[in-house]
């Protein structure tokens, strides 16, 4: 038996197993007369949490993604089922705690998930797990790393948290198939440049055109992940308390962008009439500074967040992130609102060379019969230009661990807003899911 499979073994038989399945479809509406199904996966997650007593635990988490669309680009591939619905398997959080080894000292090591902050969703103090955009439809994904926290709590009004992470690792981006991002330029693209440049020099329209065809346009990508060395690694800390009414926190972190920083290089060669196209790709070295608030006033809750961060390089600038929201029940009726200067998932395609960064996130909810069916409005609005993101949501649950979705998005706005990359994306999206 190898030694993963005796690790099963004893985690399937001396421990609870939990997790969920899910699967959900998306029809692309936004040309009826070419609908078309842009996403379709199902994600199974696995989590083991054998007994080991008061003072450790432990968790191993597997994740499986299957997608739907075969990869099949030959009739000589038929034969292997892989492609037909190709899988990929993730490591999920896979740790080890000990409790209190002194009194109030929590210390953790492996594969996990910190979460920092007090805003709903979008957290701009939460720099620890890379985001995961793979899933459209989900703003706050996160992959879980591998590190080191000590969470110490000697009385139940302070808290002290210290982290590093040794090894760096990117977001995961949304499929091409449901957004084709086009990172490098095109040789049709490069050429017509070389043209009005020419123009630019004063050659007519015509001969322009015809010395640019005689140029050899190579196009490169410089994409550098940071390296591993231990003085590269993430680490930072934070400082919790409570006073009075008020949650508060104060953190900082030393770390890198989780998207990378591009700078393009254009070199051209009059002599051996050569354009040289490269994309310098890498991931920008910073110190976040941040820090929130919780509070509940008058049964509304109130929060805010935010961070400063300070750049190693020139390029980008430092910049401020803000966010700040409530939430309240009332008759039934659940209301969440939230006002963000910083960085929105959905609107990352921007390619402006300053992006819209200030929008409002709203949603208000309702549940009925027996809080079985769950009606949700929601969406954001691009401040700056009035563009939105609406996603609406219908969750029916006949069982206690079964739902079954009818969602979908829609982006409407000018071009140059923040979801003006997107308004061909409306969609239908169906989705179950099963808990256990």
């Amino acid at each position: 038996m190898s030694l993963t499979a005796a690790l099963l073994a004893v985690l399937v038989g001396a421990a609870g197993v939990g997790g969920d399945v899910m699967s959900r479809l998306h029809l692309r509406t936004a040309v009826l007369d070419s609908a078309a199904v842009s996403w379709f996966e199902t994600r199974a997650k696995l989590d083991f949490e054998p007994e080991l007593g008061d003072l450790v635990s432990a968790k191993l988490g597997l994740e499986f993604r299957l997608d739907a669309f075969p990869q099949l680009t030959s009739v000589g591939q038929l034969g292997d089922a892989a492609r037909f619905e190709p899988v990929t398997a993730l490591l999920g959080e896979t740790y080890l705690r000990l409790h209190n080894p002194v009194p109030g000292l929590t210390l953790t090591a492996g594969r996990q998930l910190v979460h920092w902050g007090t805003a709903d969703a979008i957290n701009p103090t939460d720099n620890w797990n890379a985001p995961d955009y793979s899933d459209p439809l989900i703003w706050d994904g996160r992959r879980p790393a591998w590190m080191l926290h000590i969470d110490y709590s000697p009385l139940s009004e302070f808290g002290l948290e210290l982290a590093a992470k040794p090894v760096f690792e990117p977001a995961l981006s949304v499929p091409g198939r449901w957004f084709d991002a086009q990172y490098l330029p095109t040789e049709t693209a490069l050429r017509d440049g070389l043209v009005q440049q020419f123009i630019g020099y004063g050659l007519d329209s015509a001969t322009a055109r015809y010395v640019a065809r005689m140029y050899t346009i190579n196009i490169a990508e410089d994409y550098q992940l940071p390296a591993n060395r231990l003085r590269d690694m993430t680490y930072g800390g934070r400082i919790r308390t409570h006073f009075s009414v008020f949650d508060l926190s104060a953190s900082v972190l030393r770390g890198y962008d989780f998207l990378p920083n591009a700078v393009p290089e254009v070199v051209t060669d009059t002599a051996t009439k050569t354009l040289n196209f490269t994309l310098h790709e890498h991931y920008a070295r910073r110190t976040v500074i941040g820090g929130d608030v919780a509070t509940n006033v008058g049964g509304v809750g109130l929060w805010a967040e935010a961070t400063w961060s300070a750049y190693d390089d020139t390029l980008p600038e430092d910049e401020l992130s803000v966010i700040g929201g409530l939430d309240y029940n009332l008759a039934g009726f659940y209301l969440n609102a939230q006002y963000l200067h910083g960085q929105f998932p959905l609107a990352l395609a921007q390619t402006s060379a300053k992006p819209d960064q200030d929008f409002v996130l709203a949603a208000l909810e309702r549940k009925l019969f027996a809080d079985r069916l769950l009606l949700r409005a929601g969406g954001a609005v691009d401040v700056k230009h009035g563009s939105l993101a609406l996603l609406p949501l219908v969750r029916w649950m006949p069982a206690d661990a079964v739902e079954l979705d009818l969602t979908g998005v829609v982006f409407a706005g000018a071009a140059g807003s923040a979801f003006a990359p997107l308004d061909a994306n409306d969609e239908a999206c169906f989705g179950v899911r099963y808990r256990f």
